[in-house]
């Protein structure tokens, strides 16, 4: 019974933890609005050089850091230094929608993302979608068509640019022999050095407006914890539940953006972005269950699938 009961304590605790590391993201708006004196730019800067600085010491830490550099191929370099010029695009964008109160656009991005990743298999692989695959992509497909010409509140190009950069990136990473930790290291590495180049050639600045005070710099200074927590989150939770389970974590990110739009910046959304919002939502949730059903062994023990 104490086997059992740490079992379920274990599982509840990972499905915790993942659950949390999208809420914390979802919400990390309200932590970017808090710095909005200062450009975009300047913050994904920051973002990039403390985030590097973190990695570095909770790798260390967590002995992380052993036997990288022999998994570093030329490929495996190259694939993340493509994920890097994709996340890069995905921060700054994030950032500045957090600021100027775009964020029902920005949870729109990353819920379409996955529709992004599951399009390049089929293309790309040839998979064969089943009819179920394809009748939840026509209706968000037709959802998509609906929120660019009747959902005149939006700004359409926020949630493109986040839904095909997180899409691109999802997918990539899938194709990295590197763990969550060790690929985002590789990532920030190549982005410091492009980010030193640039502040070298004074293409980009480090300076904050003179009325920045201390708690304003106690704020920038947690933002490689702002990037890196959710990540070591969701990688406990990865390591310790089936997959099917993580595949619903994805709602999560988007839905707590809407939330936040919602409540804390008191966004305009209209009838038809909620709809076709939901549309969406509901589709994604077709697609995750469908490979379920009618499969899973009644038997089947928690935490079974990998």
């Amino acid at each position: 019974m104490t086997q059992g009961f740490a079992s379920r304590h274990a599982y509840g605790l990972a499905a915790a933890s993942g659950v949390t590391a999208n809420v914390l993201l979802g919400a990390s708006s309200l932590y970017w609005r808090e710095l909005g004196s200062v450009a975009p730019t300047t913050l994904v800067a920051y973002r990039i050089l403390v985030s590097l600085l973190t990695l570095l010491l909770v790798m260390w830490a967590g002995g992380l850091l052993r036997g990288l550099a022999t998994l570093l191929a030329r490929r495996v370099v190259l694939l993340h230094a493509l994920a890097a010029a994709l996340v890069v695009v995905n921060w700054g964008t994030f950032i500045w929608a957090s600021i100027h109160g775009r964020v029902v656009e920005s949870g729109l991005g990353y819920l379409i993302a996955p529709c992004i990743a599951i399009g390049l298999g089929i293309v790309l692989y040839r998979e064969r979608p089943s009819r179920w695959r394809v009748l939840a992509l026509a209706v968000i497909a037709i959802s998509l068509g609906l929120l660019l010409t009747r959902s005149g509140e939006l700004t359409h190009w926020v949630y493109l640019v986040i839904g095909t950069t997180w899409g691109l990136y999802a997918w990539l990473k899938k194709l990295t022999p590197l763990d969550a930790f060790s690929g985002l290291l590789v990532e920030t590495l190549v982005l410091a050095v492009a980010c030193a180049a640039l502040l070298l050639g004074a293409q980009i600045s480090l300076a904050v407006p003179p009325d920045f005070g201390a708690a304003s710099y106690g704020l920038l200074a947690l933002c490689g914890v702002v990037s890196v927590l959710p990540l070591a989150l969701f990688a406990f939770a990865a390591g310790r539940l089936p997959l099917s389970l993580m595949g619903f974590f994805q709602f999560v990110l988007p839905t707590t953006q809407l939330v936040v739009a919602i409540w804390a910046y008191e966004q305009t959304v209209t009838p038809n972005t909620l709809w076709a919002f939901g549309m969406i939502w509901l589709a994604l949730v077709a697609m995750v269950l469908e490979p379920l059903m009618g499969r899973r062994p009644a038997n089947q023990a928690l935490g079974g699938e990998r």
